[in-house]
């Protein structure tokens, strides 16, 4: 019993090890933070070190208020751990909270990863360089404002388990005064992330101040441009026709928001293509992994009774044995009284079975 009880802690405890952990040792991925990640070992001065790495950023000459532009977060030269993982954050501020660039004005339109997270991860190639970008409106109101980058990642040489954050220099940006009737993107108007696999459902884009748009695109790692097929479905809402995409397969494209005063070309846009959800839930994994555990557990069990039968002769034997035993401690021999046996319980004599006494003898 014991045996089986501890095959069956093993399983369980195998079972839990996958499905029950939750930790996330490659990042905690995408999400909207400020600079502490929420009071994480990044933000603990205890847990942390100084990063290495150099982080800078660059933004397109002319920032219009309330108009989209394009930010790009440089991080070179860090020495990362095994899993080349770097995560970076772009912030309106170095406060620790208040930080997020909604709370400067800033609005997100997409993020690097195809998302609207002002905290992305990424993997880095082996020229130890990358470059990510996001696409903002700016704020409302003209004046200065400020941008931060920072990043956080693990090291190669970590035995103590620090954190290494590093942080940019602020980038000063002029956000202008938009010229009237400057056409671009909405406000309102919320870029998509992915599409369904085989998905050929146009995607819908909604402008300003916008009398014809221009829409170009190009599977991601090649040069050649392909020109979409645009129809207008009403005033500042447009239907464009981008074909539906496979596996891990983005699109970049490119929207020229143009009137009778200005051509804009607006900043670089992605579409990736969405993985099958899994269709379940993790409790039924789960209740699935521990009853395919109690099968095995009983097979396990069947097995044994099979060809561990228990000897039951051999039992029997060593039960005889015994009782012949008692019975010689019982029964004691005496060479004046042969045939004869001194039985100590009862105290008196019997005949000795094996050796009865001869005819006429006491």
């Amino acid at each position: 019993m014991k045996y089986k009880l501890t095959i069956m802690a093993i399983i369980f405890a195998l079972l839990s090890s996958s499905t029950f952990s939750v930790a996330n040792p490659g990042g905690n991925g995408d999400s909207n933070r400020d600079f502490t990640c929420g009071g994480s070992c990044h933000g603990d001065p205890s847990l942390s070190a100084d990063s290495d790495g150099l982080l800078t950023i660059e933004v397109q000459k002319n920032v219009y208020a309330s108009n989209a532009v394009a930010v790009h977060v440089t991080a070179s030269d860090m020495t990362l751990s095994s899993n080349r993982i770097v995560g970076i954050f772009l912030l309106g501020s170095l406060n620790g909270n208040s930080d997020h660039l909604s709370d400067y004005g800033w609005s997100i339109i997409q993020d690097p990863n195809g998302g609207i997270n002002n905290y992305v991860e990424t993997t880095v190639s082996s020229s130890n360089s990358v470059t990510l970008t996001w696409i903002l409106f700016a704020p409302d109101e003209g004046g200065n404002y400020n941008l931060y980058a920072q990043m956080n990642h693990g090291h190669i040489s970590n035995s103590d388990n620090l954190a290494y954050t590093g942080v940019s220099d602020p980038l000063t940006i002029d956000v202008q005064i938009a010229p009237s009737n400057l056409p671009g993107f909405s406000e309102n108007w919320v870029a998509p992330e992915y599409r369904s696999p085989g998905d050929s459902t146009n995607i819908i884009l909604m402008t300003k101040n916008t009398d014809s748009i221009q829409v170009k695109w190009k599977l991601e790692g090649e040069w050649f441009e392909n020109t979409a097929t645009v129809s207008l479905i009403e005033k500042d809402i447009w239907s464009v026709d981008i074909p539906p995409t496979f596996g891990d397969t983005v699109i970049h494209y490119s929207v020229i928001t143009s009137n009778g005063n200005f051509s804009i070309k607006q900043p670089l846009l992605t579409v990736g293509t969405s993985q099958v959800e899994f269709e379940g839930s993790l409790l039924g994994a789960r209740i699935q992994s521990l009853a395919f555990a109690t099968i095995i557990i009983g097979f396990m069990t069947t097995l044994q009774l099979y060809f561990f039968k228990p000897n039951v002769k051999s039992d029997q034997q060593k039960s005889n044995s015994t009782e012949t035993i008692v019975a010689n401690k019982r029964l004691v021999k005496h060479p004046d009284h042969p045939g004869w046996l001194w039985d100590t319980i009862e105290n008196k004599w019997v005949i000795d079975s094996d050796n009865p006494p001869n005819e006429g003898a006491n």
